[in-house]
């Protein structure tokens, strides 16, 4: 019986739960583990018990979740800053300016990652150079989501490569660790899969990530209104690969 216990346990990957910095559950990531949630609550917050539902393979959906959410697809990398500006120009979350910032920059990171780096050639190299115009290949769109309430905005980006890992983040959060934000400078060829994804970690509320090698990355966002967000609540999930 003891024996069958400690099965399940390795079976079931580990969560880092308490109430830690962004520094502290970034450090975590960069010790391999993939599910970080800082909260007051503990093992009692329903964004905990959420994943610890999904690595047990149920079904079902975060507190922070919109359902009903606007969709729209991109082919064209020309149509970020239109993407960008739809969104901020649609919600209230995108009327105030701290707001439309934290909005700006994070869907550059994610379009930028979904057009320059979602998609290999035979060689497993970048398909598209990421600083020449990109008009993606049939099967290839991005797929764009967003829908608020009065305490936040719900963003979901999803490619068709399912090329990122987790070994990714660990490695771009480790040339990040020790940095500050305004230390931080961007590798025009390789920031789309390197600094910006721990930028993207710094400035959203909730980040989870699924992935299906090969078929699709799908990013799934919660940013906090302003008055409403608290450093110390917060949560990354990398599920797949």
């Amino acid at each position: 019986m003891n024996s069958s216990h400690k099965k399940l346990s390795r079976s079931v990957p580990e969560i880092k739960t308490g109430l830690f910095s962004k520094q502290e559950g970034a450090e975590a990531i960069i010790s391999n583990i993939r599910h970080v949630h800082s909260s007051l609550l503990g093992k009692n917050d329903p964004c905990w018990k959420m994943t610890d539902s999904k690595l047990r393979n149920a079904v079902g959906s975060y507190p922070w979740e919109i359902s009903q959410l606007n969709e729209f697809t991109l082919t064209h990398s020309k149509k970020r800053s239109d993407c960008v500006e739809l969104i901020a120009s649609t919600t209230q979350f995108g009327s105030k300016s701290q707001n439309r910032e934290r909005l700006t920059l994070v869907m550059e990171e994610l379009l930028s990652n979904a057009f320059y780096h979602a998609y290999k050639n035979q060689a497993k190299h970048d398909k598209y150079e990421r600083l020449s115009p990109v008009s993606l290949e049939p099967g290839e769109e991005i797929r764009v989501s967003f829908g608020e309430n009065s305490n936040g905005l719900h963003l979901a980006v999803e490619d068709q490569g399912g090329t990122l890992s987790f070994e990714d983040f660990k490695n771009c959060f480790s040339r990040c660790f020790h940095h500050t934000k305004k230390d931080i400078t961007f590798d025009k060829k390789h920031s789309g899969a390197g600094l910006g994804l721990y930028l993207l970690y710094e400035v959203t509320t909730h980040l989870n990530i699924f992935v299906e090698q090969g078929k699709k990355t799908r990013f799934s966002i919660w940013l906090s209104n302003t008055n409403q967000f608290d450093p110390d609540s917060f949560s990354f999930n990398f599920f797949g690969e």
